[in-house]
């Protein structure tokens, strides 16, 4: 399976369980590897002088990197698992580990956020996707399956983006502004992900304040405070 392009607008999410769950050695494998590779990722990218902000999800990068052994042959999957220098473990340990951590991460409950991904693989309307393949990463990865003609752009651009606005309750209309023209598939994974404060501010508590902009220009802008003892 050839995958040109990979589209990942992620929020930065640590690889750690939550205090009440102790990671298997599998998963805790995959966690290191994966928070080595976003912080390679992260340093290769912040080289782009053009770059602003940078926004990267360890695990959803390396759960796509996961997708991807799992559907390729030969040269692709073992390159796949040596980007995620995962080269000398067994499918089994790779694909039980990151599975692992994807459900631990994105337990919400446990992590008092509001988290929602959706993560779908797309494949030209000409090809049909294996049944044990689709089984398996839906299984490993939660990954849904989409076929669709990459030649009409336009109409590829607003399945896409209609599909990632569903999954994120309309928080992210639009998770990408093009899509090549190719034989190959698509990776899309979509995002929202919300910490919930433990003690939340009051509106009662937000009122003017003077903010300096410079030591002699002092404007009033809304800010919260609260007096306690922490």
């Amino acid at each position: 399976m050839w995958v040109p392009s990979l589209l990942a607008l992620c929020a930065l999410v640590a690889a750690v369980p939550s205090e009440d769950k102790k990671l298997s050695d599998k998963a805790t494998a995959l966690a290191d590897r994966s928070a080595t590779l976003a912080f390679n990722l992260y340093h290769t990218m912040a080289k782009d002088k053009n770059m602003d902000n940078i926004l990267v999800s360890p695990v959803v990068v390396a759960s796509s990197l996961g997708l991807v052994s799992l559907g390729g042959k030969a040269t692709t999957a073992s390159q796949a698992k040596a980007v995620l220098s995962a080269d000398k473990l067994n499918d089994d340990y790779v694909h039980g580990g990151l599975a692992e951590l994807l459900n631990e991460v994105s337990n919400s409950t446990a992590r008092n956020v509001t988290w929602k991904l959706g993560n779908r693989l797309y494949g030209p309307s000409s090809i049909s996707f294996a049944d044990d393949f689709v089984k398996s990463s839906k299984k490993h990865y939660n990954y849904e399956h989409s076929k669709i003609n990459f030649r009409d752009k336009r109409s590829a651009l607003k399945s896409i983006n209609e599909w990632a606005s569903q999954t994120t309750d309309g928080k992210l209309p639009e998770v990408t502004t093009n899509v090549e023209k190719t034989d190959g598939a698509l990776i899309v994974n979509a995002m929202f992900f919300k910490p919930h404060w433990d003690e939340k501010f009051h509106h009662k508590m937000v009122d003017n304040r003077g903010f300096m902009v410079t030591r002699s220009f002092t404007v009033g802008v809304p800010m919260m405070h609260r007096t306690g003892k922490f």
